[in-house]
């Protein structure tokens, strides 16, 4: 009975510390901001939006997924930070994000996509992406672990070179 307690306590303790993580203010960056976030959220640490620099993305957690995109052939391994973790991070208040790239591309992902943890890859197959391959930051899809995700609708999220994202 007492370890079943001690579990209890810890988790609590967890999920407190994660909460509180997620209602610290965020830090100003300190290297060159990949990515700006507007819109309906809750912290900021700009003129009403959320910038952030590579390394403060990466402080959010980091995962990785095998999957084909639309244009390759053969599997690649994407390595990046979880979209849900930022989000929450800066408390998403609307319904869907306008993900913009670097040379204008635009696309709509609605909240619900959240279901399928696409991230912000930062590397693929062990590259680090540069703007030359579609980086710094490219929203990917597990395309490969649901079915649904192969439909042409979903091929058009994947938004490389992403630079902004607007909460609608």
């Amino acid at each position: 009975m007492l370890p079943l307690i001690g579990f209890v306590y810890f988790a609590i303790a967890m999920g407190l510390s994660s909460l509180s993580y997620a209602t610290e203010p965020l830090p100003l960056p300190k290297g060159p901001v990949v990515l700006t976030v507007s819109g309906k959220i809750k912290r900021t640490n700009g003129n009403g939006v959320a910038l952030f620099d590579i390394k403060m993305l990466e402080a959010l957690g980091r995962t990785s997924f095998t999957s084909r995109w639309d244009l390759s052939e053969a599997p690649l391994l994407f390595e990046g930070v979880p979209l849900r973790a930022l989000l929450e991070r800066i408390g998403v208040l609307g319904k869907s994000l306008r993900a913009s790239a670097l040379n204008d591309y635009a696309a709509v992902i609605p909240m619900e996509d959240l279901r399928f943890e696409p991230i912000l890859a930062t590397k693929v197959d062990g590259r680090t992406l540069t703007i030359r391959d579609k980086g710094p930051l490219w929203i990917a899809y597990p395309r490969d672990a649901h079915k649904v995700l192969q439909d042409a609708k979903y091929d058009y999220r994947w938004v490389w070179q992403l630079n902004k994202l607007h909460v609608e």
